[in-house]
């Protein structure tokens, strides 16, 4: 590996805005545009934007200092951080220190040109090392449980219609007996390059070539059945787990069930959206259910036993004699699991409400009125 500082044809001592002059007289000279076609001036070129994003940078350099032009460690740091300015046109002499390593304003060189041109641009060719992956989209779709489902768990089936790799293709997008050439527009890479004015100067942009739609490849015959995109929208029919504790807004993701991607790529995911029904007679809070009875006055005095009504069936309690009016029971473990565990349950609280008799005989007051005075 050739030394930076050589390339640049400074010394080690030099100051930052040595290193500048130099960088600037030799990108002008060795510029693509001002030789064009000369392969020689294009990969000097390269090395000297190379050798200036490091040496250029305060911090950069220092590293370079530290590791060397030719020990592994270097060479890693050198391929994996900052911006590479080769391929740029009208940048001769910019200064790309956006700031310490390389951050500034918009935290790294390459937040510059991808505010601009989107993500993937690194210094100046937008990579991208598959255009024709091209995942398919997440679909999203409600389901509506019962409490009692959220609490115990449930196999649900589903019928949705989306995009389903083509069966008679296996979503290559072309015919089986289909004779198969490389690209002529990409030269079998997938990608093309086309000049972009912009306020920088002229960018090199990196896009999916419009003939092979990235594949590098074309193919003589287009699935008849898919007209070439890998895919047919179809009715699904799907089964799923639901586990125990789901709440509203939970979400369930079912790998590989959303849209299917484009010639053969992966398929998108499908959400379920769970939404719990609102019960008629029983209130979620969190893992704890609540709900609430009517019992006789005289039940309150007298004590009495009650069925009540619980995410995991009836169950029989006891009301002791004596209660309080405005007593809330406690049933244990009788509330909601928490998610996808069954064991760890939360409680039942049931308030109870009085019912007062609406209207009483002359005879039925004075029996009152003596247990009331035996009572006292």
């Amino acid at each position: 590996m050739a030394d930076y500082y050589q390339i640049l044809g400074v010394d080690k001592n030099a100051t930052q805005e040595e290193v500048k002059k130099a960088y600037r007289k030799l990108a002008h000279k060795f510029h693509p545009d001002k030789n064009p076609g000369d392969k020689s001036a294009e990969t000097k070129f390269k090395e000297i934007n190379n050798a200036y994003e490091v040496i250029g940078d305060p911090k950069k350099r220092n590293d370079y200092n530290r590791f060397g032009a030719n020990t592994n460690q270097y060479q890693q740091y050198a391929q994996g951080r900052g911006a590479n300015t080769s391929g740029f046109g009208g940048f001769e002499g910019v200064d790309f220190n956006f700031g310490q390593g390389g951050q500034g304003w918009f935290g790294d060189i390459n937040d510059v040109f991808e505010s601009f041109f989107g993500a993937g641009f690194n210094g100046g060719t937008r990579q991208n090392s598959n255009f024709s992956q091209q995942k398919g989209v997440d679909i999203e779709m409600k389901i509506d449980l019962t409490l009692e489902e959220a609490a115990k768990g449930v196999k649900k089936k589903f019928n949705y219609k989306h995009n389903i790799k083509c069966e008679h293709c296996e979503g290559k997008g072309h015919e089986p007996d289909s004779s198969v050439k490389t690209c002529n527009t990409c030269h079998g890479k997938g990608r093309v390059y086309q000049r972009v004015e912009t306020i920088f100067g002229t960018i090199q942009q990196e896009t999916q070539c419009p003939e092979c739609e990235g594949v590098g490849k074309l193919y003589d015959k287009k699935c008849n059945v898919c007209t070439g995109k890998g895919f047919n929208k179809a009715n699904d029919n799907i089964e799923i787990d639901i586990p125990v504790g789901v709440d509203t807004g939970d979400k369930i993701r079912v790998n590989g069930k959303g849209e299917a991607g484009y010639k053969n790529s992966n398929p998108g995911d499908l959400y379920l959206m769970v939404n719990i029904l609102k019960h008629n007679h029983l209130s979620r809070d969190n893992q704890d259910i609540n709900s609430s009875i009517k019992v006789n006055y005289f039940d309150f005095l007298l004590g009495t036993q009650v069925d009540v009504y619980t995410v995991w069936g009836e169950v029989e309690i006891k009301i002791p004699a004596g209660t309080s009016p405005d007593k809330k029971l406690r049933l244990k473990n009788q509330g909601m699991p928490s998610l996808n565990n069954s064991r760890n349950k939360g409680d039942h609280y049931l308030q109870l409400i009085p019912m007062m008799p609406k209207k009483l005989t002359k005879k039925q007051i004075k029996s009152l009125e003596k247990l009331k005075d035996e009572v006292e």
